[in-house]
């Protein structure tokens, strides 16, 4: 239920402490009752905090006015001048207590006691004093495995890892049990910063992830009381047509050509930045017009074959040069970066899977094929998402740039 700090602050610190939470404003404000602090985080709804310790456990208060936290910090110092700080409860856990009174009506509490403790009994979850930091170190060996085993790639394994322990330096010490979707929502946008809905789902599903390995252990995943944030319409970057034009002609004129088939597998295949750069010349049926895509080399860990690709994509597979397939996954991330640069052409994450989409819906008007080509099982979100970024017409300019007509168009006014 609360959130672990990692630096307990029983004293008064000075406003220039190292140790001091960067979060926290310094100021008149902070007191020095020992193990009771007061501060504020702006840009809250409730920004006025106090926090105490209890069993070794740190609990937080937020209040919208300084007033309500100060006259609540008030009570938790009587108490402890009392020893019985122990005993004070948190508004939301006396607003927990009486909604539950509430919801029981005259059944006397042990008996529902009893009768949850025989449904957990029933359904197989076990209560459990596990903690996150230990839950995380389990999951972490268990991820590790998959990657040895084949079933996860190592881009997969960085990315849970990097995640999950991200998530246990901040509730680490507290019981998995205690965590509530409304602790990690705060974590992903205030404590990370995420709110941007696509990082902020990443994030959440990756957690989601985390706590269902240990569904055994939980009453319901926390996660559940998160809602998706709707990336409907978040704005996507992409590429005009003439940039595009002008990023891959640059590549033709300035001894880059050893970028272009992999460019062209994001522009004109719609292949993710770490599909393209994991695709092998082996993988590419000049014949068929195919590309295989093994499960190791795809985000949904399934085994694609695409075809139905246009035609403008194999003249740039077939105009590039050998040293494009001996490419080491950080010198096609640095030389891409550098080609955007030395182009100057906007480099918007992800602009060239999503030019591609956009582009590919507005020319075709086919979802269902757009996401067959981008393995994508619901062709409406796809829809919703890239529909209405760009005319036909610049679709259909954008599926005639090749090496033989991308200066020309270049020099198009945008």
């Amino acid at each position: 239920m609360y959130r672990n700090v990692s630096l307990w602050i029983v004293k008064t610190r000075s406003k220039n402490d190292p140790e001091r939470d960067p979060n926290a404003t310094s100021g008149p404000e902070e007191n020095g009752i020992r193990g009771i602090r007061r501060f504020s985080r702006p840009g809250r709804p409730s920004p006025f905090c106090v926090q105490w310790r209890v069993d070794g456990q740190v609990k937080s208060e937020y209040f919208k006015e300084a007033k309500d936290r100060d006259k609540r910090a008030g009570e938790l110092a009587r108490a402890r001048t009392k020893g019985v700080l122990v005993q004070v409860p948190q508004r939301a856990e006396q607003a927990e207590w009486q909604a539950f009174k509430t919801t029981i009506g005259d059944t006397p509490w042990q008996d529902v006691v009893e009768g949850w403790k025989a449904h957990l009994k029933a359904s197989g979850t076990v209560p459990s004093s596990l903690t996150v930091k230990e839950a995380v170190e389990t999951y972490v060996k268990e991820i590790e495995t998959l990657e040895a085993e084949g079933q996860l790639s190592a881009d997969t394994v960085r990315q849970k890892r990097q995640k999950v322990e991200a998530f246990a330096v901040t509730f680490g010490s507290n019981r998995l049990t205690e965590i509530t979707g409304d602790d990690i929502e705060d974590w992903i946008e205030s404590d990370l910063g995420y709110q941007n809905p696509h990082t902020f789902n990443n994030w959440r599903k990756h957690i989601r992830t985390f706590f269902d390995q240990h569904r055994k252990q939980i009453r319901q995943n926390p996660c559940d009381d998160i809602r998706t944030r709707s990336d409907a319409t978040e704005h996507v970057g992409i590429l005009t047509p003439v940039q595009t034009a002008k990023l891959f002609a640059y590549a033709l004129t300035n001894n880059r050509r050893h970028l272009v088939g992999r460019l062209a597998l994001e522009a004109f295949a719609g292949l993710r930045f770490a599909s393209a750069y994991r695709l092998e010349k082996a993988d590419i049926n000049f014949q068929d017009r195919g590309l295989l895509l093994p499960k190791h080399k795809i985000k949904t860990k399934r085994r694609h074959y695409i075809d139905g690709l246009p035609d403008g994509l194999w003249s740039w597979l077939e105009a590039t040069n050998d040293a494009c397939w001996s490419l080491t996954p950080a010198e096609y991330m640095k030389e891409k970066s550098q080609l955007f640069t030395d182009a100057k052409v906007a480099h918007p994450h992800n602009c060239l899977r999503h030019s591609f989409c956009t582009y590919h819906v507005a020319a075709f008007k086919n979802p269902g094929l757009t996401a067959t080509i981008l393995c994508h099982r619901n062709q409406g979100m796809l829809w919703a998402r890239y529909n209405g970024n760009a005319t036909q017409e610049q679709g259909k300019v954008y599926w005639t740039i090749t090496p033989k007509t991308a200066a020309a168009i270049a020099r198009k006014a945008t």
